[in-house]
């Protein structure tokens, strides 16, 4: 599903992935961008569209959309070793609490 979007020269976010619900980026809240990164992280069909200066006409949009896109790509890009580090994260906290748990 694609959260992040270019359309008629401006940028578009939408947290369910349906179009009916898209807003323009210059109404993003600092809630929705969490919930932005959180997807971003968890959702293996996380989609965005590529950023292109050419298809950004709106200027406070070109500054927002590529922001955003640079951050969500490299969280995208990163997001197996989140995972992996979840998981020994909390696989350290289980084992210790465990073992205090059995004494």
């Amino acid at each position: 599903m694609k959260y992040l979007m270019i359309e008629n020269g401006m940028g578009f976010y939408c947290l369910d992935g349906t179009k009916a619900s898209k807003k323009t980026l210059d109404k993003i809240t600092k809630e929705d961008l969490l919930t932005l990164i959180e997807l971003c992280v968890e959702k293996e069909d996380f989609e965005m569209d590529q950023y292109d200066v050419t298809l950004v006409q709106h200027a406070a949009h070109q500054i927002i959309y590529k922001n955003i896109f640079q951050k969500l790509n490299d969280l995208v890009q990163r997001r197996v070793s989140f995972a992996d580090e979840k998981v020994s994260l909390y696989r350290t906290a289980i084992a210790k609490y465990s073992s205090e748990l059995e004494e």
